[in-house]
C-alpha cells in the first residue's frame, strides 16, 4: 500500500522524491471519498486503470470519507481536507503534489465532478491535460462554474444526454470537446450474490412485515434533493386509495439529518397524522445494500434532481422495475425499452396507480424484471465505460498507457499464483 503520511484525516505530502516512477504518472481527482455515486465512480475508474494500464496511479481527495482507504489500495493519495473556499491553499497543495518529482509531471488527470473544478483549474495551469466527468445539473451551478470547468478541460464527459443538454443550455460546448458516456454498473456481480428467496424473507422478517408484503424500495440521503417527502407522500396516496390484495410497504435505505426541524423530522410528523404511518420505514445506512434491492419488488426514483444515479443500475441489476419522474435527471434514459415506468414529475396519483398495477399483476412485474436485468447487462457495463475513457485519455494526452493483452494476462496469472 502506498500512502502519504500516517493518517487519513491528516495525510501530509512528502518532499520531492529523488527518483520518479518508471511508469507515466496518472492523477485521479475526487471532491470526497464518501459512499456516494460520484466518488464510487472515480474509485472504480482508478481501480480499472490501475489493472489495465502501465501507470503510476495517484489520487487527490479534496475531502476524505469512508472509502478513502480504498483509494490508497490502488494509488498514492493526498487528502487535502479543504473546502473550495480555501482557494489559495488548494493551489499550493496541488502545485506541491504535481511537482514532487520535479519536472516529471502526471501525463493526464481524470477529474470527477464540478466540485473538483478548482483543482482542475490548477492542473491545467500546470500543463496537465484534464478529462472532466460532469455529473451535475445546472440547478446547483451557474454559468461561471460551467465556464470554468469547460475552459480548463481537454474533454468533458457527461453521463447522459439529459445532463449534456442541460449544461449546454447554460454554456454551449462544442461536440468536439464534449461526449456522452454512461458509467454503467459499478459492481458487475451486484444482484447475483444473494438468493432472492432468502433476501425476500430476510428483509420482511427484519422489519416485521407480512410475508406477502409488496416492498417499494428507495435509496439515498435523507434530504430534499432525494425527495424523501415525495416518497412518503406517495405512500400516503396509496394508503388512502389502495385497492390491492397485498399490503404495500415503503422502505428507504440511507441516512441523513434526523434532528428536530430536519426534513426527516417533518416527514415523520406528517406520516404520524396519516394512515401510511406504519408502512414507511427509514431504516438508515447499510454497509451492504444488495439484499435490500434483491428482496424488494420495485424501485422508486423520486429525486428532485439526480443526473444519473448509480442506484438505478443497481436496481436494474437486481431485476427491479424502476419508476422515475420526468425532468428530474437521466433515469428515464436508463429504463427505456420497458425496464420501468416514467411518470410526470410529482404526480403522486400516477405513481400510486403504477405501484398498485405491479402489485396486482405479478405477470406484468415479471416481464419488467426480465427487461430491467437484460438492459443493464447489455448497455451499462462499467468495464466498457472505463475502456472508452482510457481511449479518451490517451487521445487528449498523446500518451499510450494501456497494457498489451499479454501483459494483462501475465498480471492476472501472477495475482492468481500469489493468491494460491
Amino acid at each position: 500500500m502506498r500512502l502519504f503520511g500516517k493518517s487519513l484525516r491528516k495525510i501530509k505530502l512528502r518532499r520531492k522524491q529523488k527518483v520518479a516512477p518508471e511508469q507515466p504518472r496518472v492523477l485521479f481527482v475526487s471532491h470526497e471519498a464518501t459512499r456516494t455515486g460520484a466518488p464510487k465512480i472515480i474509485l472504480n475508474l482508478l481501480q480499472h486503470f490501475s489493472q489495465k494500464c502501465d501507470i503510476a496511479c495517484e489520487s487527490i481527495l479534496l475531502k476524505g470519507g469512508h472509502i478513502a482507504k480504498e483509494f490508497q489500495q490502488s494509488s498514492v493519495v493526498d487528502c487535502f481536507n479543504l473546502t473550495n473556499k480555501q482557494r489559495d491553499e488548494i493551489r499550493k497543495r496541488t502545485t506541491d503534489f504535481v511537482g514532487r518529482y520535479g519536472d516529471s509531471k502526471p501525463v493526464f488527470a481524470v477529474c470527477n465532478s464540478m466540485e473538483s473544478r478548482f483543482i482542475t483549474e490548477d492542473l491545467n495551469e500546470l500543463g496537465i491535460p484534464c478529462v472532466s466527468l460532469v455529473h451535475e445539473l445546472p440547478s446547483g451551478y451557474g454559468k461561471q462554474e460551467y465556464d470554468q470547468v469547460f475552459s480548463v478541460s481537454r474533454k468533458v464527459v457527461f453521463p447522459v444526454n439529459f445532463v449534456r443538454d442541460a449544461a449546454n443550455s447554460v454554456t454551449p460546448l462544442s461536440d468536439e470537446k464534449s461526449m456522452v458516456l454512461s458509467q454503467g454498473l459499478l459492481n458487475p456481480d451486484f444482484g447475483s450474490g444473494v438468493s432472492r428467496q432468502e433476501a425476500y424473507a430476510s428483509i420482511r422478517q427484519e422489519l416485521g412485515l407480512p410475508e406477502d408484503a409488496f416492498i417499494v424500495l428507495g435509496c439515498g440521503t435523507l434530504d430534499l434533493r432525494k425527495g424523501i417527502d415525495h416518497f412518503a407522500n406517495i405512500a400516503r396516496q396509496i394508503a388512502e386509495t389502495s385497492r390491492t390484495n397485498r399490503p404495500i410497504h415503503f422502505v428507504w435505505v440511507g441516512e441523513g439529518p434526523r434532528w428536530p426541524h430536519s426534513l426527516h423530522h417533518y416527514v415523520k410528523l406528517d406520516l404520524a397524522k396519516s394512515p401510511a404511518n406504519d408502512c414507511v420505514h427509514f431504516i438508515g445506512e447499510r454497509a451492504n445494500v444488495e439484499p435490500y434491492f434483491v428482496g424488494a419488488d420495485c424501485f422508486l426514483m423520486c429525486s428532485r434532481v439526480d443526473p444519473f444515479p448509480c442506484v438505478i443500475h443497481e436496481a436494474m441489476a437486481a431485476s427491479l422495475p424502476v419508476i422515475a419522474f420526468t425532468d428530474a435527471g437521466g433515469a428515464p434514459e436508463a429504463i427505456g425499452d420497458g425496464a420501468g415506468f416514467v411518470v410526470p414529475y410529482g404526480d403522486y396519483r400516477q405513481v400510486a396507480a403504477t405501484i398498485q398495477l405491479m402489485c396486482n399483476q405479478p405477470a406484468v412485474t415479471l416481464g419488467l424484471r426480465e427487461r430491467s436485468l437484460q438492459r443493464v447487462q447489455q448497455r451499462y457495463r462499467f468495464d466498457d465505460y472505463a475502456e472508452k475513457l482510457i481511449d479518451v485519455c490517451e487521445m487528449v494526452s498523446g500518451v499510450q498507457v494501456r497494457k498489451a493483452a499479454k501483459d494483462i494476462d501475465d498480471s492476472f496469472q501472477l495475482r492468481v499464483h500469489r493468491a494460491a
